[in-house]
């Protein structure tokens, strides 16, 4: 027996996939209630709120946190939200963002200019944080000083009256629908916590907001229901309580009516769906990438032997057979029929000799164990896939241990890097997202070092004003990661939103269900 094999026997998939159901507090929509399932609030049970720094999008974050601005569907046209309106200096340097007058925090504190430039500085000294938000916020000027230990604050950043001026040091195309996403959080309650611990901070457990909602009940492991925030300014929220669980069987709570609202890309449950008549859908097209990152510091550490990956998987049949036309194979951050993408990168194709020469180039040591691991063993599909990966590698002579991590994702990947695969999915805001991630402080670079040549194509890419700019930058960048080989890319998702039909006032158009956008949410209500 494969040690693969033996060691997903050891994970027991029968138990991987088995299901229970949550206890919630309401089971149905009334006028008063509904139940969403959200991923973004713990696994193995709703143990907190996720910190929106790290990422956005789910139901609760779009219910209780607010940012400058509000985003489209789209994610590109943005309208004031906090803010009343910004205006660009002549050369796109300097930033003036006006902050609404009489708007509280559901403590009743008033939100002020401090609390803006608080959270903006603390970003960057937090330990884990979304890659669009770092890239962007370093290009004010004076962020290289911000360190969590010594200086607190960028010099770029300054305020007068209700006034909030950002200096930066070059142009960002990005920065308002950026500045859309990244939700403000209150200084007063937390500017005297460990910064570098404020992911894991009792604050995610009822935190201080600015949205319709607010926590109500929390209950450790089980739920979180949300209640109407009194100090909201806006029109006041139709539904009086949202309640906010995982569920291990989307499907048996849809069709039983424990749950109105979920999102998800696995194929399974969204074929199984189809048959429940009580809710729509909305497919979308979004960029969510899977790829597997590359341990560089162990048998990988020859770039050929990374490109020797390209040729072991027979990609073009796992990805069409596990997720059918949901799934579209990948090899570049920059994908076929995106606009910029470099035809000159080969396209996979499955051929084990040529995947033997280049391992035998790279003098691959097949005596070490490849270690293969996945932070997400609740899909079966993605257990297929990597199952299928571990088995075709083995194929081709290598020894793989393929089992899930049971500590935090973000913790394994880039703290511990006990693994030579590992897979890793991405949401992304844009495309430059993908090639963010290596000069990342907070991930890629925590496992490959500084990365100076990403550093400057990624500040160059954000800084791009012009079409043709932008398609060299982005080729500039396809041949770098293809020199190094760092990431592989495995395939886009599509990613499904399910929503009861007893619930009315959803948006015309759905967004990216992973980031934030005008959803509508205190409109909607329960029949």
């Amino acid at each position: 027996m494969r040690k693969f094999t033996k060691s997903l026997g050891a994970l027991g998939l029968a138990a991987a996939l088995a299901v229970s159901v949550l206890a919630v507090p309401s089971q149905a929509a009334t006028n008063n209630s509904i139940t969403v399932a959200e991923v973004t609030a713990g696994g193995g049970g709703v143990q907190t709120i996720f910190s929106p720094w790290i990422n956005s999008g789910s139901i609760s974050h779009h219910a209780m946190f607010r940012a400058l601005f509000k985003a489209d569907a789209n994610l590109t046209s943005v309208k004031p939200d906090l803010a009343s309106g910004y205006k660009y200096s002549k050369d796109g340097k300097t930033l003036t963002v006006t902050l609404k007058s009489g708007i509280k925090w559901s403590d009743g504190k008033d939100l002020t200019v401090d609390d803006v430039v608080w959270s903006m500085n603390s970003l960057l000294r937090v330990a884990k944080s979304n890659a669009i938000y770092v890239n962007a916020f370093k290009q004010i000027v004076g962020s290289e000083a911000v360190n969590g230990t010594n200086t607190t604050t960028m010099s770029g950043i300054t305020t007068k009256g209700n006034d909030i001026t950002i200096s930066l040091k070059a142009p960002v195309n990005t920065l308002i629908p950026v500045l859309a996403q990244f939700m403000i959080l209150p200084k007063h309650v937390l500017a005297n916590e460990d910064i570098l611990k404020l992911d894991t901070n009792n604050y995610w457990k009822n935190p201080v907001v600015l949205g319709p909602y607010k926590v109500g009940t929390f209950s450790q492991g089980n739920f979180i229901t949300l209640v109407p925030n009194d100090k909201y300014e806006g029109s006041k929220p139709i539904i009086k309580e949202i309640n906010i669980i995982v569920s291990s069987n989307l499907v048996a709570d849809a069709k039983s009516g424990k749950l109105d609202y979920f999102t998800t890309n696995d194929p399974d449950t969204i074929r199984a769906m189809s048959s429940v008549s009580t809710f729509k859908s909305a497919p979308l097209d979004v960029l969510f990438y899977r790829y597997l990152v590359i341990n560089p510091t162990g048998p990988f550490s020859n770039v050929k032997a990374r490109e020797a990956l390209k040729y072991a998987i027979d990609w073009n049949k796992l990805v069409p057979a596990i997720y059918g036309q949901q799934g579209k194979v990948i090899n570049s951050g920059v994908a076929s029929g995106m606009s910029f993408h470099d035809s000159s990168i080969p396209k996979y194709k499955y051929d084990k000799a040529k995947a033997a020469a280049l391992l035998k180039e790279a003098n691959f040591d097949f005596s070490k164990t490849i270690r293969l691991r996945t932070y997400n063993q609740s899909q079966p599909a993605v257990m297929l896939i990597l199952t299928a990966v571990a088995q075709q590698l083995t194929e081709i002579g290598m020894k793989v241990e393929f089992l899930p991590w049971t500590g935090d994702a973000t913790t394994e990947l880039w703290t511990n890097r006990n693994y030579e695969l590992a897979l890793k999915g991405l949401s992304a805001f844009n495309v430059g997202e993908w090639f963010a991630e290596y000069s990342n402080p907070a991930t890629f670079e925590k496992l490959l070092g500084a990365q100076p040549k990403y550093a400057a194509l990624n500040s160059q890419l954000i800084q791009s004003t012009t079409l043709r700019d932008t398609g060299k930058i982005l080729t500039d960048l396809q041949k770098l990661e293809q020199q190094d080989l760092y990431k592989l890319p495995m395939h886009f998702l599509k990613q499904v939103v399910f929503i009861s039909k007893n619930i009315s006032g959803t948006p015309t158009k759905w967004g990216n269900p992973l980031y934030v956008y005008q959803n509508n949410i205190a409109s909607w209500s329960a029949n």
